[in-house]
């Protein structure tokens, strides 16, 4: 017989359940509902919502781009977002929200951070980590947060500095839609449902090539066959962004790419327009910081002068230029500072940065000439030297006026490729190219941490450059790694990184050699 203990226990678990009706997680709902005595209806379970439930009221745009069905949806997910909307295409399925702070800015920029992540859940797979879970981001998505940032930084207004928050996460993926331009184009409109102030809408689109027939919104395999990927955003009669990676097309092909992509990236726009009619939020005001024209004519007029001094002058070198203009800036904070004008010293690292650029900008425009005395068809002074490092596979250092690089590679086998943990696109990567800027190519003092989103940014766009001449993999079967290392930077470190990377000839040459002395050596009788 039971104890009395365990007995009690169990009339008082029977009568809990049926008083309060709670259902376990196997059998449905979660939690309390209202007791009723006998069993409802299945017409009316369906007619009649259950007490206490909240209707969500949902808001839709469907179109059609390039041969694709594009939804755009808000209300349902994130409510609590200042802007959030899933945009889809066929099975694939992405969130973009944004958020900004309410208080004053205090700064002199805008702090406007994108986030974009694919958890390995919207493809149905278990992440493969110790932990089983997503950890630090990953190249491709430090690479599409750049991508969605790009386009939509320039539409804040002048003076806009508080904080604005972007992230993107692929809710699902049938890995036949690249989700990076569907973020871009959800987080435009989420940044017109909200109160924000942006100067969008923006379109975003890919176009791609095969057998010379451009192909609007390609799939990921088609774009495997593609020579062409072109990723273009826009508004409505103004360009943003233009991303290319090519296997040597011409000019002309570009050209009627870049033609057909405007109209096709221009047909974003009207469903987020009435989207935001729908559902959009009142544009609040926001505090610009913005300095009067009066404390910028003051400061002009103190500054502009000195200025045009210096940068006319082609004896001055970055460091030097650099010391000029804060002296400069320090005796025009002494004229500020005894007629104790507040405005003017609060602004006054931005407005003598923003002389400096109209200094710059009107000696280029009308004179021809640029910062350092040269004619805008004249290079800086090149040199290149090959293999000057013993015992690596290759190695070069580049130079460009002040700018240098030094590049290394390195081969190893097909199984040393990288494995790529991503949701669409291929599954290893054997040629990588890693960019490195450390501080004292500069002159500086930094900490080096973890990925770097310029670093990453620079790395991949020398990288495509150097990948349309890479020879294929049946000639070449290896793993190849480069490493640029910045050693000095005076401006276009990317494009350095391109011309030191092609070290990679000096040892593919020495590959050619050693692969026939190989196959002479097999081929010779016994």
């Amino acid at each position: 017989m039971a104890p009395v203990a365990s007995q009690t226990s169990a009339l008082l678990s029977t009568l809990s359940r049926r008083r309060f009706n709670i259902r376990t997680i196997c059998g449905g709902r979660n939690g309390f509902a209202p007791y009723t005595s006998a069993a409802p209806s299945p017409a009316a379970d369906i007619d009649t919502p259950l007490a206490g439930t909240k209707i969500l009221e949902t808001f839709r745009e469907e179109f059609e781009i390039g041969s694709r069905k594009i939804t755009l949806e808000t209300g349902k997910m994130a409510r609590f977002a200042n802007g959030a909307v899933v945009l889809g295409m066929e099975e694939t399925r992405v969130l973009s929200t944004v958020a900004s702070a309410k208080g004053d800015s205090v700064r002199d920029f805008l702090p406007l951070t994108v986030e974009y992540q694919e958890k390995q859940f919207a493809q149905g797979v278990i992440p493969g980590t110790f932990m089983r879970r997503e950890g630090a981001p990953k190249e491709r998505e430090l690479l599409c947060g750049r991508l969605i940032d790009r386009p939509i930084r320039p539409l804040f207004p002048a003076g806009f500095y508080h904080e604005v928050q972007v992230m993107a996460s692929v809710l699902s993926s049938d890995g036949k839609q690249d989700p990076d331009v569907m973020a871009a184009n959800a987080t435009s409109a989420a940044l017109m449902l909200s109160d924000i102030p942006w100067g969008g809408p923006i379109g975003i689109i890919r176009i791609g090539r095969i057998s010379g027939q451009f192909i609007v919104n390609p799939s990921t395999d088609e774009l495997s066959l593609s020579d062409l990927n072109l990723v273009y955003a826009c508004t409505r009669d103004k360009t943003l962004m233009i991303d290319v990676q090519a296997r040597e097309i011409s000019e002309k092909d570009l050209e009627a790419a870049l033609r057909l992509a405007h109209p096709e990236a221009v047909k974003y726009l009207e469903p987020q327009i009435r989207l935001a009619t729908k559902a959009g939020k009142q544009k609040r005001e926001y505090k610009l910081s913005m300095v009067s024209e009066k404390t910028y004519d003051k400061i002009r007029s103190l500054a502009e002068a000195p200025i045009e001094t210096v940068f006319t002058d082609p004896t001055y070198g970055k460091f030097e230029r650099g010391e000029a203009l804060d002296r400069i800036t320090q005796d025009v904070k002494k004229e500020l500072e005894q007629e104790c004008d507040e405005e003017g010293l609060k602004f006054l690292s931005k407005t003598v940065d923003t002389v400096r650029k109209q200094v710059v900008r009107r000696r280029i425009i009308g004179e021809g000439r640029r910062v350092d005395g040269r004619r805008l068809d004249e290079v800086r002074p090149l040199y290149c030297e090959a293999g000057n490092l013993p015992i690596l596979h290759g190695s070069s250092l580049f130079s460009r006026g002040d700018t240098q690089v030094l590049c290394t590679v390195t081969l190893g086998a097909p199984g040393e490729a990288q494995h790529l943990d991503s949701l669409v696109g291929p599954p290893t990567k054997r040629f990588m190219l890693h960019y490195s800027f450390p501080p004292f190519c500069i002159n500086e003092v930094g900490k080096r941490v973890g990925l770097n989103r310029r670093e990453v940014g620079h790395g991949t766009l020398a990288e495509k450059a150097l990948l349309a001449v890479l020879p294929p993999e049946d000639d070449c079967p290896y793993t190849v790694r480069i490493n640029a290392e910045v050693m000095a930077s005076d401006g276009s470190t990317s494009m350095a990184s391109v011309c030191a990377g092609c070290c990679l000839t000096d040892c593919l040459l020495t590959l050619e050699v050693s692969t026939i002395r190989t196959r002479l050596f097999w081929n010779v009788p016994s």
